[in-house]
């Protein structure tokens, strides 16, 4: 049986100052004239760009000649200036996207957490609507495990996990050109009836795929040669919907769920820190027939009122769950909303033993709050380089009332124990106290003194990355030299240790990790992994059921647990635990694969044959599928499609020693006892530790 994959831990401005000139900015530029007619049977059509800073486009000022496509849309569109997102991460800030909710409301707040069943979604909403909906997924962080899916008609987006293993989820996608193509031909197939697309692109986010020619076009910046071939796949959208005759009637929104640092306050990538170079983005809504084609509105707006106005926009009524405001007055030129725009991250609580952040911004200024408060003027120091917190302390009390409650509530959600069972299996293993789910949140380093810190970490990470391992295992033992209860570091040292088959030392770390936080579904999966390399079956098979009761989404946790099962001859309760994992994602190889040995060794051939053969529907050369099918011929009495199947095994991996015996087995069933035991003696040759070739050549 396969091993069950192991998964990584890390999921991973200008505006008002130009050249240090200030701009004054109106609230809103262009004509006000006229409000924009509502229109029930308008198309929408929401294309977010993960990992996209306002300030790499034209429209925003950038010089660079990255985004001529957005440009050109955004001269027929309103555009808002000063949008923010509540989560500079992935999942969170998608999911406020799709809900028009805060992550205290809809209970997303990192990446790898599930939106509960009972959160509506606004395609949902459109589909109670009369509109087909689809959603064209472009990375695993928002697979449809997670919560995302419901309300679509179509939610397409397949990640094979099983061809990124050991690999970090986080950098698991789908290349923009395939997601545009499919985007593309969903709406040429349901143009007759109103539909709402939701396109999402990637590209931004490291590892950088963008093809070479976009790469000579910016050789001096890899990120905006990734902008620059989104741009032309939305030209390409654009032009899609011009042939099929429905660009007259879709409105168009392009947004980012959030920015990425490119080294600004010291932050390379998003997600550690709050400052305006990773919550700052674009919102750009292109109405049909050119309806206030060239607005630039000034004002705070937030990625929460992304949804409320998409369904004023569309003549549907808004609903009551969202806390988004529709920003249709403010567009019509009506009534200027004076947001305030919340933002948070607990990525360094949960994951570098940090304080969380919680910034807030207004038209006139910006706070961000972690183990201190920092207060910056957003009129004239966009970018953030002069805090004044201490010449503005009245401004810093009244904006940190204005946070209070998303405070408490982050308080609440991490104040809130695993279920009774849960704990009481947690307690039984011996893990008590301590947890990150119930420590405070005050007392920590603030993530801005850390920054050093997790840049170390980063580099390390590259280096394993890079195939250098042990560079990466000493880089890490320096970060948690330094603080030894940083759990992202124990796992991923942990990790490190097992990729070259140090499983012993990879032990210490994982337990080191759930010492400092006893709930964390990821490390109590990575110790059952390394505890079944060593053997120690019984004691991996509870951990990995400790992963599945944390995280039940978690579908490798539910593949090694029947993995674990199996070995252990529990062979009923690995089939459930397999069936489990493929209920979460049917595709999972190697969950098809090991239940479809599973049901062979307990004869139930038939549904034997039905998973491996559709294993190998998603890995054709999968000699272990192979080998599978030929041993359920075997038993069977198929001798020659065992025979078929065993040589395809063998052609496929030569130096597999149990593909080998299997066929020498088969040979002696057939009376061809020569070239059985050539076979065999062949298995012992690249395992001499293969009993069932020692065996039969005995017998032999």
């Amino acid at each position: 049986m396969l091993t069950a994959m192991g998964q990584r831990q890390i999921w991973r401005f200008f505006f008002l100052i130009l050249l240090g000139t200030v701009i004054e900015q109106p609230w809103a530029q262009g004509g006000l004239s006229d409000s924009i007619p509502r229109n029930s049977r308008w198309n929408v059509l929401l294309v977010s760009i993960d990992t996209l800073r306002a300030d790499h486009l034209g429209c925003f000022g950038y010089k660079a000649g990255t985004s001529p496509s957005i440009d050109q849309l955004a001269s027929q569109s309103v555009l808002f200036e000063r949008a923010f997102t509540p989560v500079p991460l992935t999942l969170p800030a998608h999911t406020s996207l799709l809900t028009g909710m805060y992550p205290s409301k809809d209970g997303v707040h990192d990446n790898g957490d599930v939106l509960g069943s009972t959160i509506p979604t606004i395609a949902e909403n459109f589909r109670e609507n009369g509109y087909a909906t689809g959603a064209f997924i472009g990375s695993f962080v928002l697979d449809r495990r997670f919560g995302l899916n419901r309300g679509f008609d179509e939610y397409w987006g397949s990640f094979d996990l099983h061809q990124h293993q050991g690999e970090d989820p986080g950098s698991i996608q789908i290349r923009g050109d395939r997601v545009a193509a499919a985007a593309e031909k969903w709406i040429a197939d349901v143009k007759g009836r109103p539909f709402f697309s939701f396109v999402h692109f990637y590209d931004l986010h490291g590892p950088y795929l963008a093809p070479q020619t976009w790469r000579n076009h910016f050789p001096s910046s890899t990120y905006d040669a990734e902008i620059g071939f989104v741009d032309d796949l939305i030209a390409h959208l654009c032009a899609a919907l011009k042939a099929d005759g429905v660009w007259d009637r879709t409105l168009i929104a392009i947004v980012a769920d959030h920015g990425e640092g490119l080294g600004d306050h010291g932050e390379r990538n998003h997600g550690f820190l709050l400052y305006h170079s990773t919550t700052h983005v674009p919102i750009i809504v292109r109405f049909p027939s050119g309806h206030a084609a060239g607005r630039r509105i000034g004002s705070v707006v937030r990625l929460i009122d992304v949804a409320p106005t998409l369904f004023a926009a569309a003549g549907l009524p808004i609903a009551s769950s969202m806390q988004g405001t529709s920003l249709m007055d403010e567009i019509d030129g009506e009534k200027r909303l004076e947001l305030s725009a919340y933002s948070e991250t607990i990525y360094p609580y949960r994951h570098f033993h940090a304080a969380p952040i919680v910034a807030v911004d207004t038209d006139a200024n910006s706070l961000i709050r972690s183990g201190r408060s920092e207060l910056y003027d957003s009129r004239t120091d966009f970018r953030q380089l002069h805090d004044v917190a201490d010449r503005d302390p009245a401004a810093v009390t009244k904006l940190r009332e204005g946070v209070r409650p998303f405070w408490a509530a982050l308080q609440k959600a991490f104040a809130s124990p695993p279920p009774p069972d849960v704990t009481a299996s947690l307690e039984s293993l011996g893990y008590v106290g301590g947890s990150v789910r119930a420590g405070s949140l005050t007392g920590l380093a603030s993530p801005t003194d850390r920054i050093g810190l997790y840049r170390e970490f980063q580099e390390a990470l590259a280096e394993e990355d890079s195939g250098h391992v042990p560079q990466a295992i000493n880089g890490l033992v320096k970060v948690l030299e330094v603080d030894p209860e940083i759990v992202a570091a124990q796992i991923e040292t942990g990790l490190a240790l097992q990729r070259i088959h140090r499983d012993t030392d990879a032990v210490s770390h994982f337990q080191a990790a759930l010492r400092s936080d006893p709930d964390n579904a990821l490390a109590h999966y990575d110790l059952g992994i390394s505890l079944g390399n060593l053997g120690r079956q019984t004691r991996a098979e509870r951990e990995l059921h400790l992963a599945c009761s944390l995280q039940p989404s978690f579908s490798q946790a539910h593949t090694a647990r029947g993995i674990a099962l199996a070995r252990l001859g529990r062979l009923d309760a690995a089939v459930s635990e397999l069936t489990a994992a493929i209920s979460i994602d049917p595709d999972d190889f190697d969950a098809l694969y090991n239940r479809g040995s599973v049901l062979g060794a307990l004869g139930h051939f038939a549904d034997s044959r039905r998973d491996l053969l559709k294993a190998l529907e998603l890995e054709p050369n999968s000699a272990g599928a192979h080998e599978a099918l030929g041993t359920l011929d075997f038993r069977s009495g198929n001798t020659k499609n065992a025979l078929d199947e065993y040589q395809a095994a063998i052609r496929l991996d030569p130096r597999s020693s149990s593909a080998h015996s299997s066929l020498g087995l088969l040979y002696n069933a057939l009376g061809e006892k020569d070239k059985g035991s050539a076979e065999l003696f062949k298995a012992l040759q690249l395992d001499p530790n293969n009993t069932d070739a020692r065996e039969a050549l005995k017998a032999h």
